[in-house]
């Protein structure tokens, strides 16, 4: 898996304790099929476990990532960025995509 991360988002994060938490969730009510939905935030969500850290090779400087695929499955560029201008926060993207492209 390759990691890319922005310098807003690095930024951003560094400033809000050096961490990032990305995992893809299923939506709660919605038909069966609907894709996974990637979810990111600079603390980690409650009730969720099972993430890998990512090798500091693959993270900028001063960051710690936290991974939690769909179904054991990982993308094959995970993208990290910043959202938002009145209320920033982190946002994660398989492949480009806001779903997981299992």
């Amino acid at each position: 898996m390759q990691l890319d991360v922005t310098p807003e988002a690095a930024e951003f994060a560094r400033a809000n304790g050096g961490q990032i938490w990305v995992w893809a969730a299923y939506p709660r009510l919605c038909c069966a099929g609907s894709p996974a939905w990637m979810h990111a935030a600079t603390a980690a969500p409650d009730g969720l476990t099972g993430f890998m850290q990512l090798p500091a090779a693959l993270t900028p400087d001063g960051l710690t990532v936290h991974f939690r695929g769909a179904g054991g499955q990982h993308p094959d560029v995970l993208e990290i960025a910043l959202k938002g201008r009145h209320r920033p926060q982190v946002a994660a993207y398989w492949d480009g995509c806001l779903m997981a492209m299992t």
